[in-house]
């Protein structure tokens, strides 16, 4: 019996490639490479095509390569500044921020948009003001436990294979 992955999902392979998802991930000015690489690896499960990192471009390489993997030959990582990110944005997506902020909605009882661009804070202080200016929704992930915060990739994860739930019918 063959238990790796790529046999395992070799069914799904073709009708993932014909409907590549229409999101893009934001990294606001994280301070950890490995969790950019995560990201970036995290991307490339899901097929999302861009990934726009603010701010972390003095993130050792080295630790982001090695994390992210083969994910790199997948998707392409935009390094650049809080004052240029949105010029690689389409303007027909919406920016919606998984943060912890007054108004945001129970992730679970939200409609992600289909054409959505996913905003991520920095490990300790969230997203920045500015770029929270930038986005039009957020959303937060309920906790019922005792600790109240979850690791910015851990995070991305629940967010990205939600919105994968509502709008590629898996």
């Amino acid at each position: 019996m063959e238990t790796h992955s790529k046999h395992f999902f070799k069914a799904e392979i073709q009708q993932s490639r014909d409907a590549q998802s229409d999101l893009i991930i934001v990294c606001d000015n994280f301070s950890t490479p490995e969790n950019i690489g995560s990201i970036i690896r995290l991307a490339a499960n899901i097929d999302i095509s861009q990934v726009i990192v603010i701010g972390s471009k003095e993130c050792r390489q080295s630790k982001v390569k090695k994390t992210a993997g083969a994910a790199l030959g997948h998707v392409h990582v935009q390094y650049c500044n809080e004052d240029s990110f949105i010029s690689y944005i389409p303007s027909n997506y919406t920016l919606v921020a998984l943060e912890t902020v007054k108004g945001a909605k129970n992730i679970f009882q939200s409609i992600l948009p289909q054409k959505m661009v996913l905003v991520l804070g920095n490990e300790k202080y969230g997203v920045s003001e500015e770029v929270m200016k930038q986005c039009g929704d957020s959303v937060y992930i309920p906790m019922h436990g005792p600790i109240k915060s979850m690791n910015v990739s851990h995070a991305a994860s629940v967010c990205l294979f939600e919105w994968l739930r509502q709008n590629m019918n898996v």
